[in-house]
């Protein structure tokens, strides 16, 4: 397993992707070993189009997650951070099950330009998968969100596990 994602790259995805990550991505121009989820590394699963249709190595650890990223001019605050993502609720599926899940910390998102935000706080909403976590074969991936009892997101993915020797185990 010299080359294979481990539990403590997902959970460095899980916990830094907003912050720590995005100081590496700024400041190096090699992702490697930053806790950041660029498609196809360090093992995340986000119910984006990106992700559609990726395949996976059984072997690694993978994160199933979404990022709330919420922001304004430099006057936004961390408590109004705070207010708006209380009322936020998520829900995954995955092939039918809903998932149980935990929330990250409300941490500064260090990139907020990326959003054309001035100032930006973000949790992530996931779960870690242990690579028996996740069978072999294809899996329906399925997110909700709400604010307030709004949807403000709904969408899903599929998504495949190869075999240990399988090519995307290679």
């Amino acid at each position: 397993m010299g080359d294979r994602i481990k539990r403590g790259d997902v959970e460095a995805v899980f916990e830094a992707f907003g912050n720590g990550g995005w100081a590496v991505l700024r400041h190096s121009k090699a992702a490697q070993g930053a806790p950041a989820d660029q498609v196809g590394s360090h093992g995340a699963i986000r119910p984006f189009q990106p992700w559609d249709g990726q395949h996976l190595c059984a072997e690694d650890w993978h994160v199933i997650l979404i990022a709330d990223i919420e922001g304004g001019d430099t006057s936004f605050s961390e408590h109004d951070a705070k207010e708006i993502m209380s009322t936020i609720t998520v829900t995954f599926t995955l092939d039918g099950a809903v998932l149980t899940t935990n929330r990250t910390a409300i941490k500064r998102f260090l990139n907020p330009e990326l959003f054309g935000l001035e100032e930006a706080y973000y949790f992530q909403e996931g779960r870690v998968m242990s690579p028996d976590d996740l069978t072999v074969g294809q899996h329906q991936l399925n997110c909700r969100m709400t604010a307030a009892g709004v949807v403000v997101f709904d969408g899903g993915i599929q998504f495949t596990v190869d075999p240990a020797g399988g090519a995307a185990c290679l």
